[in-house]
């Protein structure tokens, strides 16, 4: 019996592991390309969404910074609550894309230094790509 138990003890680890390393993927500082479909190329400020590995967000929605928390369960994403700052700017059409796929998030795909996010209907919602490297120690 210990060594079922033992067995069952190891696998868990195991695949405990396996999924914590490929959250990993997700740290790090990542420009957001567009928003609901539009380039924010023409944004104010560049904008962009750092991913912390204690499961904190902030960033740049072309005006306003933001910042809040986010789980990642393979490629489910869910924010909590976000707070922002309250400027106004001359990019706050993309700020209000940008704030409309934040509020849509429901999963992300990560290939290399590109990411993209969607909606709960599978729809692209951001597409990112990564500004920064986090070494993974």
């Amino acid at each position: 019996m210990k060594k079922i138990l033992l067995a069952m003890a190891s696998i868990l680890a195991f695949t405990a592991c396996g999924s914590n390393a490929a959250n990993t993927d997700i740290i790090g500082k990542w420009n957001i390309e567009s928003a609901m479909g539009v380039s924010t190329e023409n944004a104010e400020n560049q904008a962009f969404i750092e991913f912390t590995k204690d499961g904190e967000i902030n960033g740049n929605a072309s005006v306003n910074y933001f910042n809040g928390s986010y789980k990642l369960k393979g490629e489910t994403l869910t924010f909590g609550a976000i707070g922002m700052t309250k400027m106004m700017g001359a990019s706050m059409d993309i700020e209000d894309l940008i704030t409309e796929a934040l509020n849509s998030t429901a999963s992300i795909t990560i290939d290399g230094d590109t990411a993209i996010v969607k909606n709960s209907d599978g729809l692209e919602v951001m597409a990112l790509v990564r500004a920064e490297n986090v070494a993974q120690n």
